[in-house]
């Protein structure tokens, strides 16, 4: 009953489908949205009947599976060509290219001669065979044959011969050394006299020294951790009684944490056995330790460290033979043109008789060598750049040292000097350097040195000087020419003869040195060497004077 009410109402909405169009289009298009009066009839009494349909029950057939074949058989068939193969003969072309020419030389010669006998032969040798290994040898004789005093009774001559050479393995360099040194003098600090003649052999002197090195150290220098060691011996001997063994053992290791902190220790062992007229193989030890750390940002630089020291010189006025001495220093610069420095040091100087030597070569027999002791150095100043063309250091120290050593006449030879200690010496410099450059053309390296001494013991610095001057300089005007001009003076020196018991002032030394060298070509040149150019009769040392105006030419080869 419900389907066919249902089927009577959708009849009737059909019906009002139709009919409503044409309605519409009798009364006029009605507006949009607009709702009318509608009348729906419902009838009960119409049945809807629908005929019968047989249902299908049979199911689709199923389809049989397909099936295939996993079993794939191919045939190859191989074939042979009775081909020998092609054999190519190669060979590399061979394009010549010739060394090209550079002025690397494989050595330098030197010969030249001058007043006063002086003859002057050099001999360079650095060949380059090898990639890694280096080697060379120098070889060097100047004398002068005759001198400022009785002719050949002040002459002198020099004469050097090295070996030396480098092996480079991986990161390491291992180097050694030869050599002999040969150096002639003559004590002729007397006034001659004709009645009594004084033969040149009578008065003679002549240093022999033979060194010899080995060593390693570290080729890349920016690597973290660096290291250097090296182990040298030294014989010397005079023509009278002085002799002279040393052994030294040096080594240092050093890192690097980052690019601002840095630090390391060096450490040097020395065994040194003199003996001379009044002392005979005394064996003198000497060992030192520098540990140090360093800190470096932005143009602050500060290290600190110690100079720890172990020696067994016997003196009267010895108190200790281990000391431990700070080490400090801090720089700053507040701008390129402006800085401010400041160092501290305490140490042990070590002082052998070749060293008093190289720096008296009229030394005779003295009573004992002694170390100085520097109980401090205190050292401030500024220092800056003007322009990238002039570099000054502006500075004051002041220091306090124990066994400080000076020279006087000795008292049994007045041509010879001895050694003379003072037991406390109080020393004051003042000092400046200044530094100059211009387009590679000219250079000038200037320093102005003044002390004041406060001694305990004796009555002057003897044989030190009050002030020091030095001037060099440097004119390179073309490719051809190389002038060196220096100055150097010296003023303030005291003197003692402690034969006679007498004192002197000697007078200021000033010393002109010009050397003109001239290449006529990459490989051959000419030079002109000359020193004292001012003749001043003036003496570094008390009744010697030095050779006046001295000149030496010569000509150069390169090979």
């Amino acid at each position: 009953m419900r389907q066919v009410i249902q089927l009577i109402i959708a009849g009737v909405l059909l019906a009002v489908v139709m009919v409503t169009p044409v309605q519409s289009q009798d009364a006029g298009e009605p507006e949009r949205g607009e709702i009318r009066d509608t009348e729906f009839i419902i009838r009960k009494d119409r049945v809807l009947s629908l005929p019968k349909q047989s249902r299908v029950f049979e199911k689709s057939p199923v389809l049989p599976p397909v099936t295939t074949s996993t079993d794939y058989t191919y045939q190859v068939n191989d074939y042979f060509f009775p081909l020998a193969p092609v054999a190519l003969e190669t060979k590399p072309y061979q394009k010549p290219f010739p060394k090209p020419e550079t002025d690397q030389t494989t050595g330098i010669a030197r010969v030249g001669f001058g007043n006063y006998s002086s003859p002057l032969f050099q001999l360079d040798l650095f060949p380059q065979q090898y990639e890694e290994a280096v080697y060379g040898l120098h070889l060097k004789h100047e004398g002068y044959y005759t001198g400022p005093v009785d002719g050949q009774n002040s002459g002198e001559d020099h004469t050097d011969l090295f070996l030396n050479g480098s092996l480079y393995k991986d990161i390491v360099e291992i180097y050694g050394k030869l050599g002999y040194e040969r150096d002639m003098y003559h004590f002729y600090g007397y006034t001659p006299q004709p009645e009594n003649e004084v033969l040149a052999d009578t008065i003679q002197q002549v240093f022999n020294t033979i060194h010899t090195q080995i060593g390693l150290r570290r080729v890349e220098k920016a690597e973290p951790f660096n290291y250097s060691a090296s182990v040298s011996l030294r014989l010397f001997n005079d023509r009278y009684e002085a002799e002279e063994s040393e052994a030294l053992i040096k080594a240092a290791a050093g890192f690097r944490a980052n690019e601002n902190l840095n630090g390391g220790i060096e450490t040097e062992l020395a065994f040194t056995s003199p003996s001379d007229v009044n002392y005979e193989a005394i064996n003198r030890n000497y060992f030192k330790l520098y540990p140090y750390v360093q800190y470096i940002q932005e143009g602050l630089q500060v290290r600190v460290g110690a100079n720890v020291v172990h020696e067994n010189d016997i003196v009267p006025n010895k108190l200790k033979e281990f000391y431990v001495l700070p080490v400090a220093s801090i720089s700053y610069q507040l701008m390129p043109e402006f800085g401010i420095f400041a160092t501290y040091e305490g140490d042990v100087k070590r002082n052998t008789y070749y060293d008093f030597i190289r720096e008296n070569p009229f030394l005779g027999p003295s009573e004992q060598l002694r170390n100085t002791l520097q109980n401090f150095q205190v050292n401030a100043g500024i220092s800056g750049n003007a322009n990238d063309l002039f570099n000054y250091r502006l500075g004051l120290k002041y220091g306090d040292f124990t066994n400080m050593h000076f020279y006087g006449n000795n008292v049994l030879d007045s041509t010879r000097f001895q050694l003379i200690y003072d037991n406390n010496t109080k020393v004051m410099e003042y000092h400046g350097n200044l530094n100059y450059n211009f387009d590679e053309i000219y250079s000038l390296d200037a320093s102005l040195h003044y002390y004041q001494y406060t001694l305990d013991e004796i009555g002057a610095a003897w044989h030190r000087p009050e002030w020091e001057v030095r001037v060099n300089n440097s004119f390179t005007p073309d490719e051809r020419w190389t002038i060196y001009a220096n100055l150097h003076a010296l003023g303030g020196i005291k003197a003692v003869n402690l034969a006679s018991d007498t004192e002197r002032n000697l007078d200021p030394l000033l010393d002109l040195h010009v050397h003109a060298n001239y290449a006529f070509s990459s490989r051959f040149s000419a030079f002109l060497k000359g020193n004292n150019l001012l003749n001043q009769q003036y003496e570094r040392f008390n009744y010697y004077p030095v050779r006046s105006i001295q000149v030496i030419g010569g000509i150069g080869f390169k090979f």
